[in-house]
């Protein structure tokens, strides 16, 4: 187990790494003044037995038992033995003794995901490690030719949670209106999209290239190579290359109404491990997504997909 000195100063978090030091002995041997000027000096470079005799003013006769118990500790470490004599480092840069169990547990943030095939369906928007792309929803206000209120925007906040696990904030502001990418001509980026056509004018414009197309005859419904899907939970993902910059990806979150738009966004997130499962960094791909309240609470809790 690595083990780190976490200090604040209420505005930043800043880490240590030290060594515990497990026999109380050991921790007697090394608690005195030029013990700590050695780990000092060793912490800023390597030093030789003699080196550090000179930075200390003291024999090496003296400063070579220091040696032997901050090495028989685990403070220190032989580097190399060159010409001048044994190379010491520090092996930390702080050590400690622990006189109790700890009791504090903090979770640690991977970044990155780990599972393959969400990994690789999402690759396009993490970067470094921050997200890099745009969060696209449907403006709050009536427009399009239907005039439409989007009433799902709100479900980017659950996806926003999943990527949070992943990655860090961008320095932009990565959220945006559908409206706004309209009319700031925004469609050369890495692309999540949040609804169908009539909520969202961005699904509406690119709809025809899309594997898998929102369709209106009686009624709003969506079409691929296997039929006609027309009932209100049914959804959609979908990715494909930017079509106005081959290097982006756009990604569709979408349904014929608000369960459906949830249903994929649950099955993106909450079931990415069950959804991707056979993801294979296809340049175009698609799923039809199902969501069921099966425990009859009221929410989707299980979602069914089919490439």
């Amino acid at each position: 187990m690595k083990t780190f000195i976490l200090k604040t100063d209420e505005k930043d978090y800043f880490v240590n790494d030290t060594k515990i030091i497990e026999n109380i002995d050991d921790l007697r041997q090394v608690a005195n003044q030029a013990s700590i000027e050695i780990l000092k000096l060793l912490s800023k470079k390597r030093a030789t037995s003699g080196e550090i005799a000179k930075f200390l003013k003291l024999s090496q006769k003296k400063v070579l038992p220091l040696l032997k118990n901050l090495k028989k500790a685990g403070l220190i470490s032989l580097q190399n033995i060159g010409k001048k004599g044994d190379v010491y480092q520090a092996a930390s840069n702080s050590f400690a003794y622990e006189t109790g169990d700890m009791k504090i547990r903090i979770p640690i943030r991977k970044l990155g995901i780990e599972d393959e095939g969400t990994a690789k369906f999402f690759r396009k928007f993490i970067k470094d490690g921050k997200f890099d792309g745009y969060v696209c929803v449907g403006s709050p206000d009536p427009h399009g030719e239907y005039k439409s209120i989007a009433r799902d925007a709100h479900y980017a906040i659950y996806l926003s949670m999943f990527f949070g696990q992943f990655c860090e904030l961008p320095k932009n502001f990565p959220v945006l209106l559908d409206t706004d990418v309209i009319a700031r001509n925004l469609f050369k980026q890495n692309l999540i999209v949040v609804g169908g056509p009539v909520t969202n004018l961005v699904t509406r414009d690119i709809n025809g290239y899309l594997p898998m197309k929102f369709e209106k005859t009686e009624g709003w419904a969506l079409k691929d190579k296997n039929g006609v899907h027309g009932r209100e939970y049914e959804g959609t993902i979908e990715k494909i290359k930017n079509p106005f910059d081959k290097s982006k990806d756009i990604i569709v979150l979408g349904g014929i109404r608000n369960i459906g738009t949830l249903s994929a966004i649950l099955a993106a997130s909450r079931f990415s491990k069950l959804t991707f499962r056979n993801y294979n960094e296809e340049p175009i791909w698609s799923a039809l997504v199902r969501g069921y309240d099966i425990d009859g609470d009221g929410e989707i809790d299980s979602v069914e997909t089919g490439e």
